[in-house]
């Protein structure tokens, strides 16, 4: 029953026609960035224009106010009701009221700044101070930036992923906001409609708490035993409607460990055709391997025999049934402690191994958005009544 639930929404979701936008995340304003961090918005806008943020660092802001003295002021957020807890059987489950955003924004940065800085204010999941090292106008921007910063990991935005099919707060692969105190500069150059942009840091990483057990991201970004420094790097490259993400991580921890995670992902968004202009899509994943000494890699080096690997995919879809409602699906795969195979070890699978599947309603309308979405979750092994539906109202300015 609960299988044949999912693959009618999975149709319907596929039926759908209308405009697209390319986030995935089902309650965050709509922005498809490219790789030379334009980002194309339709979330308040009838003519569906393009809007350009500043570079020098992601503020998440959907519209914001213009402050004295070039600060623009931004926010995010919710309230939210949750039928959690469910199974197949339609009575099952139990209620819950929720809170997932309340953020404050505040940025001044642009042209006129060569010193700038972005911050969230409420929660202080970032704080950055950003330095233009580049020309105004230039073709070739250069920015540096320092602070508690959101690690340019995975593809645009940077604030939620989607890996294993899940996103935002209910995602559980890396953090839900993965932000660290770092460096980092990012080149970015684009010519015509094609656009690349690289990016380079040092941060705070991740580290194990024990020898025995196993990394998990969503504990471990701590210091245990004094900080441990990771070196990044994530290339985007653009060109018309596609957006390719290559992002890479190297962090030594203790114990010997060796963390080496990569990802890859791709979207396409509302590309020039008669009717496939209504859609858009993503799809990616990562891939984390923690080797069993520090020489992973290395020319010489034994084969990683206590080394696994955790692994996570995503893939969603977007179209707009009319102006402001639109209708998305997604699934995903994440699995952890794996020590065989590219994607799944059976014999070394949990309950927190599994499948996740989502079916969502939005509708906006000016800086508020309605959202109604259906969860599924499909553990390997054990599977427990966790499937949820979530009814949740967003102010975003």
């Amino acid at each position: 029953m609960k299988l044949l639930t999912l693959l009618c929404f999975a149709l319907l979701s596929w039926a759908g026609t209308g405009r697209a936008t390319a986030e995935a995340d089902e309650g965050a304003t709509e922005k498809a960035p490219s790789a030379d961090g334009e980002a194309k918005s339709s979330a308040d806008s009838k003519s569906d224009q393009a809007s350009k943020p500043d570079d020098e660092a992601p503020s998440g802001e959907a519209g914001g106010y213009r402050l004295p003295g070039g600060i623009h002021l931004g926010g995010m957020f919710d309230v939210a009701y949750e039928r959690v807890d469910r199974s197949a059987d339609f009575t099952s489950g139990q209620n819950a009221f929720r809170n997932y955003h309340h953020l404050l924004f505040l940025t001044r940065q642009g042209d006129d700044f060569p010193v700038g800085f972005s911050a969230e204010v409420l929660s202080q999941y970032f704080y950055e101070l950003t330095m233009r090292l580049s020309g105004p106008g230039s073709r070739l921007r250069v920015v540096a930036h320092a602070g508690k910063i959101l690690v340019p990991f995975g593809p645009d935005p940077l604030f939620h992923k989607s890996y294993g099919g899940l996103t935002g707060s209910d995602q559980r692969t890396l953090p839900v906001v993965w932000s660290s105190f770092g460096a980092g500069a990012r080149f970015s150059y684009a010519i015509g409609g094609l656009s690349a942009a690289d990016e380079i840091y040092a941060a705070q990483g991740f580290d194990l708490s024990a020898p025995d057990e196993n990394l998990n991201m969503q504990r471990d970004l701590a210091a245990y035993d004094g900080a441990r420094i990771a070196l990044g790097n994530r290339l985007a490259l653009s060109a018309g409607p596609f957006t390719l993400w290559y992002s890479a991580y190297w962090n030594q921890m203790r114990f010997g460990r060796l963390l080496v995670m990569q990802a890859v992902d791709l979207s396409l968004w509302r590309p020039a055709l008669p009717a496939l202009n209504r859609f858009a899509l993503g799809a990616g994943f990562v891939r984390a391997h923690v080797s069993a000494t520090e020489k992973y890699g290395q020319p010489g080096a034994s084969f990683d025999e206590a080394g696994y690997y955790h692994f996570a995919d995503y893939l969603w879809l977007r179209a707009y049934l009319t102006q402001g409602f639109y209708l998305q699906a997604m699934s995903g795969l994440a699995t952890f402690g794996n020590r065989t195979g590219l994607t799944y070890d059976e014999r070394q699978a949990t309950a927190s191994d599994g499948s996740h599947h989502s079916v969502t309603l939005v509708y906006e309308y000016a800086s508020a958005q309605v959202i109604l979405a259906y969860h599924w979750n499909f553990e390997k092994v054990d599977e427990i009544p966790n499937d949820f539906l979530r009814l949740m109202v967003i102010y975003a300015f």
